[in-house]
């Protein structure tokens, strides 16, 4: 509707503008009559002037009473013969300015009227109030007389009304085919768009029932590519978590079976009177339970890691004290397997870190334990702090054994062993590491794994200095 609005007063101004250009010929015309007549005398009543100068203008008259007669004997109807003047010839500049080849449309000329320099009317009484455009009629610079122009009427022009009704029909039938059109491509456009969708969808629900293999083909760079790879992303991420859950369950399962049936085993065969209870079997009773005790324990500290609820009672704490306050009781225990510990650390530098120094003393007491169990007799533990910038980096490798390649990146991971060397037989529940590292992490600091100079395991450790 706007721009149906739009174009007709579009079409209606440029019109008017055609019929303003067309006024300025005609008031051109009664200027050339003026000046030889030199005055408005002659145009009084005098209907044979004006329309043969709006035949010369190239105006088609209107079929109405204001259309001039043949004159008689060449004389206008009331007009005295005596004193009739011959109009004068159209100049031949009118047929060169190609004024009857600009037609003006029907009903112009019955707008038009002229009247006196002071806006009084000569011929057709035409009130000035309805007059719109004044052109004036100017001879030596002087304006001797007006030409009123009434309003443009669209209802007056049957051709430009026709020719108008013609183009908004036109503009309907464009505007309906342009919609059709439009609703085709965005149907088009739709379906491809909801393509993916459905595809996300539908992996989705097989998400939801269990199906955490369901993989969407994936095609394009746009944003919905983009969500499909994200959904792939944390399909295989669900399926890796659900078989770490999976394989932790049967871990823990297997972890805690094994001390049960050795228990569950020596206590039957008390009780059968196949063992006799000697303080030496009773004592390995006891180490069982505590071992059993140790790996509760273990999963007890690592869901609360899991939870967020790992109590921390952070401050400035001296991890050089802390390391020579440990070495005093896991010195005779390595030497006792013919291992030497040795701590690499000059005391004049600063090796103060921000932290719970129970929580601290359990991370190096673990990683201690660690090396104590797996490293070879005759071997070492070697502790080393260095400060890094706003860190301190703490340090324990041993000798030999050492860790297969392929084992560094799964080394902090639940329940995990090395094979042969680092196996069930030399104790530990296979939780340690993943203790250290959920204490690290939790103090803000980092934690990695790799191949020791000496031939066995380094840890590396990093420990921020102030609060973060």
């Amino acid at each position: 509707m706007v721009t149906n609005w739009s174009f007709q007063q579009g079409f209606i101004d440029y019109l008017e503008q055609g019929e303003i250009s067309r006024a300025e010929k005609v008031a051109e015309l009664f200027s050339q009559e003026y000046q030889e007549e030199g005055d408005w005398y002659f145009m009084e009543e005098n209907y044979y002037v004006w329309g043969k100068t709006m035949r010369a203008a190239g105006i088609p008259l209107a079929d109405s009473p204001r259309r001039p007669r043949p004159p008689r004997n060449g004389v206008p109807p009331g007009s005295d013969e005596r004193t009739h003047r011959k109009p004068p010839r159209p100049d031949p500049m009118i047929e060169s300015n190609g004024f009857n080849g600009a037609q003006a449309g029907p009903g112009f000329d019955i707008r038009l009227a002229i009247y006196d320099q002071n806006r009084n009317p000569i011929l057709f009484k035409k009130p000035r109030e309805k007059i719109k455009h004044w052109l004036p009629i100017q001879v030596d610079n002087e304006t001797v007389g007006w030409i009123g122009l009434e309003g443009f009427q669209l209802e007056t022009d049957q051709l430009a009304s026709s020719f108008l009704q013609q183009q908004q029909e036109s503009a309907y039938l464009i505007a309906a085919a342009i919609l059709i059109l439009a609703l085709g491509v965005a149907a088009l456009l739709a379906r491809q768009f909801l393509r993916p969708i459905h595809k996300v969808a539908y992996g989705a629900k097989r998400v939801a029932s269990g199906d955490y293999s369901h993989q969407i083909d994936v095609k394009g760079q746009d944003e919905l590519a983009q969500l499909a790879r994200d959904f792939n992303q944390m399909t295989a991420t669900l399926k890796r978590t659900e078989g770490l859950r999976k394989q932790w369950i049967s871990d823990i399962s297997h972890e805690l079976r094994t001390p049960i049936a050795v228990l569950s085993g020596e206590i039957e065969a008390l009780l059968d009177g196949i063992r006799q209870p000697t303080p030496e079997r009773i004592n390995s009773l006891y180490s069982d339970v505590q071992g059993l005790g140790q790996l509760v324990e273990d999963l007890h500290q690592l869901s609360l890691a899991d939870q967020g609820a790992l109590e921390l009672s952070c401050q400035q704490v001296d991890l050089y004290k802390i390391i020579c306050n440990l070495m005093i009781p896991f010195v005779p225990r390595l030497e006792e397997k013919g291992l030497t510990l040795e701590l690499n650390a000059n005391r004049k530098l600063n090796f103060i870190v921000y932290g719970d120094a129970r929580r601290l003393t359990q991370l190096i007491t673990n990683l201690l334990e660690n090396s104590l169990r797996y490293t070879d007799s005759g071997g070492i533990t070697l502790l080393s702090l260095q400060p890094q910038e706003d860190q301190v980096l703490l340090i324990i490798e041993d000798s030999t054994p050492g860790v297969p390649e392929d084992s560094l990146n799964r080394i902090f991971d639940r329940l995990y062993r090395v094979d042969k060397s680092r196996s069930r037989s030399v104790g530990g529940s296979g939780l340690g590491l993943s203790i250290c590292k959920n204490i690290v992490e939790a103090h803000g600091g980092k934690v990695s794994a790799s191949h020791s100079h000496l031939g066995g395991l380094k840890i590396s450790i990093y420990l921020p200095q102030n609060a973060s």
